[in-house]
């Protein structure tokens, strides 16, 4: 099957290059929510999220393309998991520091059905999360990650502590999945909480609550770690976590609050610290961190402040010396105008030191759509305006 080709790419050392890897209505209207696995023989794998007229079309499937040479050149995409009965399927992955196994946390939702103006090409009605059903498997790789066994499913009542919504049980994600340097394993979710969703004149309102799966055996089994709680409205999305001393751990989420709020947990995500706002404004869009070969961390997001999900631009990034204490001058990765968006994007650090950005350019055009870009840098191009500074 030919859905698309991806042209070549280039890393410069000290430089940002920047590539569209894939437009939109090019074998889908929108690609979307790319991340990257690096393999131990050093080849990448990305993977994205492809659909029609809207995120939440149960016709979405998975893609995905491997570069042998660290991101240089792609294979052309080919269909990675596609389950239309099952429903729309998001997933994790992470390389064991035990061994060859790499384990993946997937999400499969089946959406509540949107209507649709063909004609048109857009949703006249979006899906309902209330009822919209997510199952939870957790497979494993003996090979690296190239080939997965069936899994387990992960009943929804362990991750939601046994709350359930009214007729689907369960809508939530896994958001980020983390090893420690002990060798715990940190799935963090979110979840629709029937406790905490209030009621307007317009019916229920969504209030997501996160909490940490933790497995202690290269997540064989798991057990419920502490909850991630915050009084924005919509409560608590897209959780990242990196360690920043051994078992302390800092959590970074999106809200609708204008800002970044942050929590702590000094044991190794058994309990959270109250929420509160960082330092980092935001609107209601993702942002991605990851520690870094160096122990610094790197932040990438949308810095500026908007209680609403525009405007998501520019992409900035910005670096942490401090374990998230503070953060340097953000840089720009890309700029958009108006309701357009970059967004929704996934983070990887290759074992050269080389750091790949997936990017969703989302065009808020009829027919609306959103093209896959590619952002490749290293440490020492964020470092450059810092070492001018200081």
């Amino acid at each position: 099957m030919k859905i698309a080709r991806i042209s070549s790419c280039t890393y410069t050392p000290g430089a940002l290059e920047y590539f569209s890897f894939i437009r939109g209505g090019i074998g889908a209207d929108h690609h979307q929510n790319p991340y990257f696995h690096q393999f131990h023989d050093g080849a990448v794998m990305a993977i994205w999220h492809a659909y029609d007229f809207d995120e939440c079309s149960n016709d979405g499937v998975l893609l995905y393309s491997i570069s042998r040479d660290r991101g240089m050149t792609w294979s052309d995409p080919q269909v990675y998991i596609a389950d239309y009965p099952g429903g729309i399927v998001h997933s994790q992955m992470l390389r064991l520091r035990s061994g060859r196994d790499t384990l993946m946390v997937a999400c499969q939702t089946q959406m509540d059905e949107l209507t649709i103006d063909p004609s048109r090409r857009i949703a006249t009605k979006m899906s309902d999360y209330f009822s919209s059903r997510t199952r939870v498997f957790v497979r494993r790789s003996s090979d690296g990650g190239r080939w997965f066994d069936h899994g387990q499913e992960l009943p929804h009542a362990t991750i939601s502590g046994d709350r359930a919504l009214p007729g689907v049980g369960f809508y939530g994600s896994n958001d980020d999945l983390v090893q420690l340097d002990d060798g715990r394993i940190i799935a963090a979710f979110i979840f629709l909480d029937p406790q905490r969703v209030s009621i307007d004149k317009h019916g229920a309102v969504q209030h997501f609550t996160g909490v940490c799966m933790l497995s202690d055996d290269d997540g064989r089994s798991w057990r419920r770690g502490g909850e991630i709680v915050s009084q924005t409205p919509r409560g608590v999305m897209e959780p990242q976590i990196v360690e920043v001393a051994p078992r302390r751990l800092l959590c970074l989420f999106r809200t609708t609050a204008g800002w970044l709020y942050q929590t702590l947990s000094e044991d190794g995500g058994e309990t959270w610290s109250d929420s509160r706002q960082s330092a980092l404004p935001s609107p209601e869009a993702m942002a991605r961190m990851i520690k870094l070969r160096s122990g610094n961390l790197l932040l990438v997001w949308n810095n500026v402040s908007s209680t609403s999900q525009a405007p998501r631009h520019p992409l900035v990034a910005a670096v942490s010396r401090d374990g998230g204490k503070s953060w340097d001058e953000p840089r720009v990765i890309a700029r958009e105008s108006g309701t357009n968006h970059l967004s929704n994007h996934g983070l990887i650090q290759l074992d050269d030191g080389r750091i790949l950005l997936g990017i969703s350019r989302y065009h808020d055009i009829r027919p609306m759509n959103s093209d896959f870009d590619l952002a490749i840098f290293d440490e020492r191009w964020l470092e450059n305006d810092w070492r001018k500074q200081s």
